[in-house]
């Protein structure tokens, strides 16, 4: 692989990460396709259950492929909390990551949607102030909130920050525009605070969601797009 396409997949990589999510309206998995410019280069797991005004979800990332070869990564996470209306509360989440600098865990613990107790190991030489990180969500959780089959009236049109235990960051949402059963909506990812991530060093980038209206009122997640100077990086739910 040319050492000039590796910051786009990293980028790619990076946005899935980002976007690390659960899908879990009731009792839901999901498995979406990796690729740059046509190219797998990895994978997306999600699953997850909403009950009784609680929710578990998990989300797993693995390389594939060519990009497997050169770039070993990968995350799983999973988190749980509680639910009020559209209001997602994270109670607890943990991950391990790898990356090129390091296999990492980490393990939030949060309290009235302020996080009270973070553990990341090994630790990182900055990270922000998990006191001033209220209403925040982990990335699973974030996914949830975002990225689930919910009502088509209630997708994206929203602004979540994102508190890893390392690093605070944006998500923002536009309304979403119709054609015929597709509803796309467009967002920016954006690092506000902490290092840089191991896979890329960009601080805010582009990206579209596209769901699919489906028999209920539902929309379901259909796909994630972020273009490159490569092509498109699109995550491509299987099935």
């Amino acid at each position: 692989m040319p050492k000039s396409s590796r910051p786009i997949l990293a980028r790619a990589m990076a946005l899935g990460l980002a976007l690390a999510m659960a899908l879990p309206a009731r009792a839901e998995q999901a498995t979406f396709d990796f690729s740059v410019a046509g190219i797998r280069v990895g994978s997306l797991m999600m699953e997850g259950e909403q009950k009784a005004g609680r929710y578990d979800a998990r989300s797993r990332i693995d390389t594939a492929g060519i990009v497997g070869m050169f770039l070993s990564f990968f995350f799983d996470g999973t988190s749980t909390g509680s639910l009020a209306g559209t209001r997602v509360v994270p109670g607890r989440y943990d991950a391990t990551s790898k990356s090129p600098r390091a296999l990492r865990k980490t393990a939030i613990e949060w309290k009235d949607g302020t996080p009270v107790k973070v553990s990341v190991e090994p630790p990182r030489s900055t990270a922000p102030d998990p006191a001033k990180q209220g209403g925040t969500l982990d990335p699973v959780s974030a996914g949830f909130r975002l990225l689930r089959t919910m009502p088509a009236a209630d997708v994206c049109n929203t602004t979540v920050r994102v508190f890893d235990g390392s690093r605070l960051s944006q998500l923002q949402l536009a309304k979403p525009v119709a054609s015929g059963d597709k509803l796309t909506c467009t967002g920016t990812f954006a690092r506000i605070e902490g290092e840089a991530q191991s896979l890329t060093s960009l601080r805010k980038f582009p990206f579209s969601l596209v769901f699919r209206k489906v028999d209920g009122g539902d929309a379901v997640l259909e796909r994630i797009e972020a273009p490159t100077n490569y092509g498109n990086a699109v995550l491509t739910r299987r099935g």
